[in-house]
């Protein structure tokens, strides 16, 4: 099945009973439609996260800057994550 570049396709052609849901996934696919949720997803974190640090320095004014600082620098990382995986995805 490796060296048969059309194997795939047979394998996909073979099953019935999940024909709709590969041409469904094609569709997504073909217009990143999933790119856009993770990036959507993430940025809906990072808010959610943001908000909790920042009620949570609010409420303890002396070590609020840490809990930002705690809360933000991993926030940081996972987005330059996100972003990177999304422009090399649409590529």
């Amino acid at each position: 099945m490796d060296g048969d570049p059309d194997a795939q396709e047979k394998r996909r052609s073979s099953d019935r009973w999940n024909a709709p849901f590969i041409g469904f996934w094609d569709w997504v696919d073909r217009r990143g439609i999933d790119l856009h949720c993770v990036m959507g997803v993430t940025l809906w974190m990072t808010v959610k996260s943001c908000e909790w640090a920042y009620t949570f320095a609010n409420a303890h004014p002396s070590d609020g800057a840490a809990m930002i600082a705690a809360v933000l620098a991993p926030i940081g990382v996972m987005q330059g994550a996100m972003f990177g995986f999304y422009a090399n995805a649409r590529k």
